[in-house]
């Protein structure tokens, strides 16, 4: 699972997941690969591209 920056869905269902798994008697380990990066914001654009 991913997502930009690696803060929102992809981890917080990741996390979801491997708690179901262990409940279930699974072994699981978990890496979030880019929690240490700044978060990626994106910018709203008009319809003709100039800045929101």
């Amino acid at each position: 699972m991913g997502c930009a920056g690696g803060r929102h869905r992809a981890s917080g269902l990741t996390e979801l997941l491997a708690r179901a798994l262990r409940d279930r008697g699974r072994k699981v380990d978990v890496e979030h690969l880019h929690v240490h990066l700044p978060r990626v914001l994106k910018t709203a654009y008009t319809s003709n591209g100039a800045s929101a």
